[in-house]
């Protein structure tokens, strides 16, 4: 249930962050959408677990307690937001494509 918390949660800061970045740089917020998702990814990198093969340096220490926070749950939800960002950009702008 906390995971679930965790990833409505995330999907909703970054539809917030996309929301209020389009509205103030008078974007469509469709356009905007796809960087958000790449900066939500960037964001949540540190509890990614692809990236210990790159910062396993600076976790040994610490390494029970570095998924103990959030877990994977706000990567995967970037990771979606992300992958839906892409989908309705290629729906919204097909016309472009073919």
């Amino acid at each position: 249930m906390v995971k679930l918390l965790y990833f409505i949660t995330t999907i909703t800061i970054l539809a917030l962050i996309n929301f209020i970045s389009s509205y103030y740089f008078q974007f469509s917020f469709i356009d905007l959408a796809l960087p958000v998702g790449v900066l939500g990814i960037l964001a949540t990198a540190p509890n990614n677990f692809l990236t210990d093969f790159f910062n396993s340096q600076p976790y040994m220490e610490v390494e029970q307690e570095r998924h103990a926070k959030f877990g994977k749950a706000p990567i995967y939800a970037s990771a979606a937001y992300t992958l839906y960002a892409v989908i309705f950009i290629f729906v919204y702008y097909r016309s472009y494509f073919f």
